[in-house]
């Protein structure tokens, strides 16, 4: 009897009361891309559930602690989680979707600091701050860091980096740019955000991916049809018109530079 009620309950909640299939995904806050506190909870969310709803899908978006997400997508807690960038440790456990959006990977540093570079070698000493098991910065900035050609001090969230930049323990963050300048909006005051600006030039082009576990039998289907569906929305021309309407709102509008194009309209 035990065994049958657990059927039933899992049929339910594969399925919503409509008939939908649902997925359920984890995520933590990382705003303006990911957040309880935006409308549709932040671009990546609403494109995330807008490609799976072109395939008749529900999509329930379910925040963790940072640390928690990849442990329950592992341990299929949950179907999957966004976003993720490819590493080669990920690749083990992990199925990844087509890219949901692209974010560009720049160095911030002080108005007062001069930050010219060409390659990792002109960085020997400027001391960095990153957060742990962030690979956003992409392979060559990991390979420069791994050879001690630049100096980077690892510490647990992105909100630390930006305050040892503030107080002047280090002279460069790397940080996706949207989500840079929004986090320094959000969570430091209006002097400090106006000592902060970047180097124009790309560390990496970051690729945001979904993410299922490969032990899960659905993860393989899953994807193809997100596939499909961020396919079918770009196509439609719905993926750019979303990308539109959040950069009219205010988290954009206060927090990115004038004129600022975001790379996702792009790729």
């Amino acid at each position: 009897m035990k065994k049958s009620v657990t059927l039933l309950l899992a049929a339910f909640f594969c399925f919503s009361l409509q008939g939908k299939e649902v997925v359920r995904l984890a995520a933590g806050e990382w705003p303006p891309y990911i957040s309880e506190k935006l409308d549709y909870y932040g671009i990546i969310s609403h494109l995330t559930t807008e490609a799976f709803a072109t395939q008749g899908i529900e999509t329930k978006i379910e925040f963790y602690p940072w640390q928690r997400v990849l442990q329950v997508s592992k341990n299929a807690e949950v179907d999957g989680a966004f976003a993720y960038v490819h590493t080669p440790e990920r690749d083990e456990t992990y199925l990844f979707s087509e890219p949901i959006y692209q974010g560009k990977y720049v160095l911030f540093h002080l108005k007062s600091t001069k930050l010219q570079w060409k390659d990792y070698k002109d960085l020997k000493d400027v001391r960095i701050a990153a957060p742990r098991g962030f690979g956003g910065m992409g392979p060559d900035f990991l390979a420069a860091e791994e050879k001690k050609v630049i100096t980077v001090d690892r510490v647990t969230t992105v909100e630390q980096t930006f305050n040892m930049l503030f107080l002047g323990r280090v002279q460069a963050v790397p940080s996706d740019l949207e989500v840079g300048y929004v986090l320094v909006r959000q969570n430091f005051d209006q002097k400090d955000f106006d000592r902060l600006t970047h180097n124009e030039k790309v560390i990496h082009l970051a690729k945001y991916c979904l993410i299922m576990p490969k032990k899960s039998k659905k993860s393989a289907g899953l994807i193809k049809k997100f596939n499909l569906g961020i396919e079918a929305l770009k196509k439609s021309g719905r993926y750019n018109q979303i990308v539109k309407d959040f950069y009219s709102k205010k988290v954009y509008r206060e927090s990115l530079p004038p004129n600022y194009t975001s790379s996702a309209q792009v790729f």
